[in-house]
């Protein structure tokens, strides 16, 4: 699996596109504004989206969704917990004073019975990891030892809990489970923010350290 990361936006949202290096298919994960740099850079690089994932249904996560599925009309993916932040979007981002179009009616729901999908040759895992938000999902990929968390953990530091919906017991579960249980050496790559790794966040990180 390959994936280029696309930094955007006032907040400096990460937008991943994920893709197959051979096929060229591509799940565009979280897209947070500037719809035409993500089409435009999905156009240089030659890829053929197949699905939108989000990672959680704040705002700032989805601020390009409408135009990025304007042009190109997958399926959208969330969970099911998020729904009711998905819905009142537009609401969230005028509180920051920011004006998002209102996202496509009817997405898809991520049937977390079924934990693996597949795009292209490679295999993604679909975890949920509640505290950021009641539907938080990330996204692992076994072979590259690597995981999109969104905002429930970032380098020294985690997502917000004072949240609707948020969490700190939920989020300290999720990392401890989910997170930190994928060993030393997992690259993490968070909704904002540098990439950091397992072992570096279980040493440095103060928020959330292992237990015992």
């Amino acid at each position: 699996m390959k994936f280029e990361t696309i930094v955007i936006g006032p907040l400096a949202v990460n937008t991943y596109l994920l893709y197959d290096e051979e096929t060229r298919d591509c799940i565009i994960v979280d897209p947070g504004d500037e719809a035409h740099t993500i089409i435009d850079t999905i156009e240089r690089m030659q890829l053929t989206p197949k699905e939108i994932w989000l990672t959680h249904a704040h705002f700032d996560h989805l601020g390009a969704l409408s135009s990025v599925f304007q042009k190109y009309p997958v399926n959208i993916y969330l969970h099911s917990d998020d729904y009711f932040l998905y819905k009142n979007a537009v609401e969230q981002a005028s509180l920051f004073g920011v004006d998002i179009e209102i996202p496509p009616s009817n997405p898809t729901f991520f049937n977390m019975n079924i934990h693996k999908r597949k795009i292209g040759s490679f295999t993604i895992e679909i975890i949920h990891t509640p505290g950021h938000s009641p539907g938080s999902v990330s996204f692992y990929n076994k072979e590259s030892n690597i995981i999109f968390v969104g905002d429930l953990i970032f380098e020294n530091s985690i997502g917000r809990t004072d949240v609707p919906g948020g969490s700190f017991e939920a989020l300290e579960k999720s990392i401890i489970e989910h997170v930190y249980s994928k060993g030393d050496a997992c690259v993490i790559y968070p909704g904002h923010g540098p990439k950091t790794t397992v072992g570096r966040e279980k040493k440095n990180n103060p928020f959330v350290k292992m237990k015992g």
